[in-house]
């Protein structure tokens, strides 16, 4: 159980069917998908040791800040996966959609702010406010704030209702409630219908907390180390993101005091996107041809990363071990593909007008309309081979393609029939 303190000001649970349970995990799940995104966007957007201006002090701590940054997303990632298990335990499918970037104020609560920002002390401030723990008071930095609303039903009824949080714990108590309360009306084996082999586990991936889930202590177990992994718990503070993300501003302060001239991250866009947008406000196109044709690449990269994760949930059959750990492994391949090209987007101008070559590109990590699972089989091997090859015969370096040449590879159509 949860040893967070209960935030008094935190909006009443709203307790409901198994359409809400599945309405809440699918909330937890776009916010776990978007804080990633904006920790990876924040690290991409660091320089590295050896760039000029940078001291070898001011170099060490850019790569530590760096690998700090990475560090969390990959938990964030785990987290991700975590609340798919919980998900297709109590009988859904993984959510692995979210709203492109930056997310419109009433799609999340009013102190939930998304947006894509680099390294700063103002995103670490707004970084540090979306990991506190329920209970402790908090002020996002001023470039996030936005107007207060509610996200409120004029008569809950059947419909999901819309539950509002101050914390993101607040959100993950919300599934605790509404997993006990399915689980006194419908019994474990009533509310957990989901197989375990449907789901991801140890046995597959390798990151902490992630495991199967087949009954209530397994669920409530996986929602506490998601909760404790972020905001941190009285036993182990110094593990968390929240403290991370703390020291990590401390010793930002530190080294600004030192030398007011250090500049540790290329001046990436805020909210960069890939297409043209009609409501340009608050996002940077970006138009400049080489980053331009990178940024094509990355988001490729990441749709496809993301068709492959959702591969690995819900298979048919008992014996899909096999098929889940090639497809996890294609994931991670294709994370490090993307974590070079956004770092190298990073360096580039995002837009050609010579007037604005001082702001630089940034990966956008936009969605596609929808990444809902493939066909298994045959038909699965080969759209996942096609877009493998087509990203590999980009045009780009072989620091990019190698890797995705050597994944079409291992998609061979005849070990699929």
């Amino acid at each position: 159980m949860s040893n967070q303190p209960p935030a008094q000001d935190e909006p009443e649970v709203a307790i409901g069917s198994r359409e809400q349970l599945l309405h809440l995990l699918a909330e937890a799940s776009e916010i776990e998908h978007t804080l990633m995104c904006s920790y990876l966007y924040a690290a991409f957007s660091l320089k590295r040791a050896g760039d000029v201006g940078l001291s070898q002090a001011q170099g060490a701590a850019v790569e530590r800040w760096r690998k700090a940054i990475m560090d969390v997303a990959v938990e964030e990632m785990g987290h991700l996966l975590t609340v798919a298990n919980l998900t297709v335990a109590v009988g859904g499918r993984p959510h692995f959609a979210r709203p492109n970037f930056p997310v419109s104020p009433g799609y999340f609560p009013a102190g939930v702010v998304v947006r894509l920002s680099g390294f700063s002390e103002e995103t670490l401030d707004h970084f540090i406010f979306l990991e506190r723990p329920r209970g402790v008071e908090g002020e996002d930095a001023d470039s996030y704030e936005q107007a207060d609303y509610a996200r409120d039903h004029a008569r809950p009824g059947l419909m999901p209702t819309a539950q509002d949080y101050t914390t993101i714990g607040h959100l993950y108590e919300a599934i605790r409630q509404n997993l006990r309360a399915l689980a006194g009306r419908l019994g474990e084996s009533g509310l957990f219908i989901g197989r375990k082999h449907a789901q991801v586990g140890a046995g597959i991936i390798d990151l902490d907390g992630v495991a199967t889930i087949s009954d209530l202590s397994d669920a409530l177990a996986a929602i506490d180390f998601v909760v404790e992994q972020g905001e941190g718990s009285p036993s182990d503070e110094a593990e968390s993101h929240y403290r991370s993300f703390l020291a990590l501003r401390e010793e930002l302060d530190a080294l600004r005091q030192a030398d007011a001239r250090f500049v540790p991250a290329w001046p990436v866009a805020g909210n960069p996107v890939l297409r043209k947008p009609p409501e340009p406000e608050d996002k940077v196109y970006v138009s400049h041809p080489q980053a331009a044709k990178l940024l094509d690449f990355a988001c490729a990269t990441y749709g496809l990363l993301l068709r492959v994760l959702g591969q690995a949930f819900a298979r048919p059959g008992d014996e899909v071990a096999a098929d889940q750990k090639k497809l996890v492994g294609t994931a991670f391949d294709l994370m490090h593909v993307l974590g070079a090209a956004a770092s190298q987007l990073a360096r580039l101008p995002a837009m050609e007008m010579e007037t604005d070559m001082d702001t630089h590109a940034g990966m956008s990590f936009t969605m596609l309309r929808g990444v809902e699972p493939l066909l298994t089989g045959s038909a699965e091997t080969q759209v996942i081979r096609e877009q493998l090859m087509m990203l590999a015969e980009a045009g780009l370096s072989p620091e990019l393609t190698d890797p995705l040449k050597a994944q079409a590879a291992v998609f061979d159509l005849a070990s699929a029939r």
